[in-house]
């Protein structure tokens, strides 16, 4: 806490830095060790995020090194994956603690429902944290944003709905993982309360869907199960 925050800016700069440094020598000669050496980069930025939690406006003077960062592990079709855990845990950190989210955050976004929905359905659990906070922080900016996909402009929204119901109509989900994609649902209901009505269908749908395959299932599984 104390001893971090006076050295923040300072450190993650240069673990910036360095994670670039072994990422492309990784990316470059194969190398197994600058890899891991990238990864543990990484985990050392959010243990120093983790220890300014107190002080959110630190975070915005760090958004010029990590945004960059974040958006280039998201938005390179899964060539970083081995670094998504990090990323993932780097931007619940500046989407959950700081006041606001900046526009530039913004652009992680649809960042995510892409890496969700080409290379990165088994990362759901840390992707719904993030989700959930841009949703929280700015409603206005959720249900205005959009984003331009191969298969035309998307809003915010249904890159949403898109995620859940891709979630649980697919029969590998887990049930903790259905149960996470769902509370996405809560979360646009929470904060953009009487902004969604026309949404609502959609949501019964797909909610009162995945219920009727509960009911219909030989075992049932409870909230425990």
């Amino acid at each position: 806490g104390d001893h971090i925050e006076p050295h923040a800016q300072a450190l993650v700069a240069q673990l910036s830095n360095a994670f670039d440094q072994y990422c492309n020598a990784g990316e470059d000669d194969d190398d197994d060790d600058a890899a891991m050496a990238a990864a543990q980069c990484l985990e050392c930025i959010a243990t120093v995020l983790k220890g300014i939690c107190e002080k959110p406006e630190l975070y915005k003077s760090l958004e010029p090194q990590l945004i960059p960062l974040v958006l280039k592990i998201l938005g390179n079709d899964g060539d970083y994956i081995e670094y998504l855990e990090c990323a993932l845990d780097i931007l619940t950190f500046l989407t959950y603690f700081p006041e606001e989210i900046t526009p530039t955050l913004w652009q992680a976004f649809p960042l995510i429902y892409v890496a969700f929905d080409q290379w990165a359905y088994d990362y759901l659990s840390l992707m719904v944290p993030p989700l959930q906070a841009f949703i929280a922080k700015d409603p206005a900016a959720f249900l205005q944003g959009s984003a331009v996909l191969p298969e035309g402009t998307v809003t915010y929204a249904d890159l949403i709905f898109a995620i859940v119901a891709k979630t649980v109509s697919n029969d590998r989900s887990s049930e903790s993982e259905c149960r996470q994609a769902l509370s996405l649902f809560l979360s646009i209901l929470h904060s953009c309360h009487g902004l969604v009505d026309s949404y609502l269908p959609m949501i019964n749908e797909i909610s009162l869907g995945k219920l009727g395959q509960q009911v219909n299932s030989e075992n049932p599984l409870t909230r425990i199960a």
